[in-house]
């Protein structure tokens, strides 16, 4: 058996680097992402979330409540306690995970996110929606068609919503020739199943 420590506090989510076989990254409650190589025993880049501003009162902290990689993909994305989608990019084994872009922001934490394929993101929030964006260009103009066993709100905007109206545990997706394809867990006995063109 073999331990790490990096994190503070809780490890909250754990992941491998795709393609790179002895490295994780892994997110937790002391608001950091933890890039490391597991065979070397050694940190390669920690990565924080801005905690507070002088004077500021945080009422959700940004505690990594996910982490997501998927084999083939370059990005590597995490949802915080604060709401916020953040996405990172993979660049040189020397730079590891770099910035990328921010998603629209759930109303509550974050709590599950997910690479359905190379580019499609989505997160599940503890505000009942789950979003679903495209890193590499926006949705398709409104002519999306969900289906589901239960109704859904839809907001077209370029971070695609939907309202599935129970705080979201978790979820996990894939994209099929014709739609992004999600199973979601919230706080009820029932597996949904959201069909999205």
């Amino acid at each position: 058996v073999s331990k790490h420590t990096p994190h503070d506090n809780i490890c909250a989510s754990v992941q491998w680097v795709p393609g790179r076989s002895s490295e994780i990254v892994s997110g937790g409650m002391d608001c950091k992402i933890h890039h490391r190589d597991v065979y070397k025993h050694r940190p390669l880049r920690t990565l924080t979330e801005r905690m507070q501003q002088q004077g500021v009162h945080i009422i959700n902290p940004p505690f990594v409540n996910s982490v997501s990689t998927r084999l083939g993909s370059r990005y590597m994305v995490a949802g915080y306690g604060s709401g916020s989608v953040k996405v990172w990019r993979l660049g040189s084994k020397k730079v590891g995970y770099v910035p990328f872009k921010s998603l629209a922001r759930h109303n509550a934490g974050a709590g599950c996110v997910c690479l359905v394929d190379g580019t499609t993101v989505v997160s599940g929030g503890n505000d009942g929606f789950i979003h679903i964006s495209d890193l590499e260009g926006g949705h398709s103009n409104g002519s999306s068609d969900i289906t589901s066993d239960e109704d859904a709100d839809i907001e077209d905007t370029a971070t695609f919503k939907l309202l599935h109206g129970h705080k979201i545990n978790w979820l996990s997706g894939f994209r099929d020739s014709s739609s992004v394809v999600l199973y979601v867990c919230d706080e009820s006995n029932v597996v949904t199943k959201y069909s999205v063109r």
